[in-house]
């Protein structure tokens, strides 16, 4: 799988530069679809270990971390990865390109393998507090973030026929998405 991986992440890298020899790499079949859910299935360890790690360190009111928090953790990770792409589907369908939405997703998915194993990986060395490290880290990991959802932005434009009013519903709705589960999930980790 680990070449499988390295396969796909060529074909991002060459859909980033807007060269068409990228559909040799990413597979957007149905297929293609569901085999990109091994990305959710590779990150989603990352992602709860940083979430718990963010909530235990990082926030002021340190919580226990336990198997009901775990579950929380897991369960807001889910729905912070599915509901943004219903929401695109929602934007595809709208606008008259369901076809995007398949190359979209599957874009989209391997895209965030990388960028939750990076994210998780900063995030635990920040919150070991070795400064200057720490201080270094977190702007690199900003950077980091900034350069992944302008990455999307470009991947969503490229498939989505380089429309930009489709573009632009689609990243903001998402985004939009994304930003309420992580509000209210962050809270109902905490226990609230």
């Amino acid at each position: 799988m680990p070449g499988e991986i390295l396969f796909y992440m060529r074909g991002l890298w060459l859909l980033i530069k807007g060269d068409p020899a990228h559909t040799r790499y990413l597979d957007f079949t149905e297929r293609g679809l569901a085999r990109s859910f091994w990305a959710l299935a590779f990150s989603f360890p990352f992602m709860v270990a940083s979430e718990l790690v963010s909530l235990s360190v990082l926030v002021p009111r340190t919580i226990p971390v336990g198997a009901r928090e775990i579950f929380r953790s897991a369960l807001v990770q889910g729905l912070g990865w599915m509901g943004p792409l219903v929401v695109l589907g929602l934007v595809c369908m709208v606008s008259g390109m369901p076809r995007s939405f398949l190359k979209i997703v599957v874009a989209t998915n391997w895209m965030s393998l990388p960028i939750n194993i990076f994210a998780a990986l900063a995030i635990l060395l920040i919150a070991t507090g070795l400064q200057p490290l720490g201080s270094i880290l977190l702007l690199v990991f900003q950077a980091v973030v900034l350069a992944a959802f302008l990455v999307e932005i470009r991947i969503v434009y490229l498939l989505m026929n380089e429309k930009a009013l489709p573009t632009a519903a689609a990243i903001i709705a998402s985004a939009i998405t994304a930003l309420v589960i992580t509000d209210i999930g962050t809270r109902y980790i905490m226990g609230g």
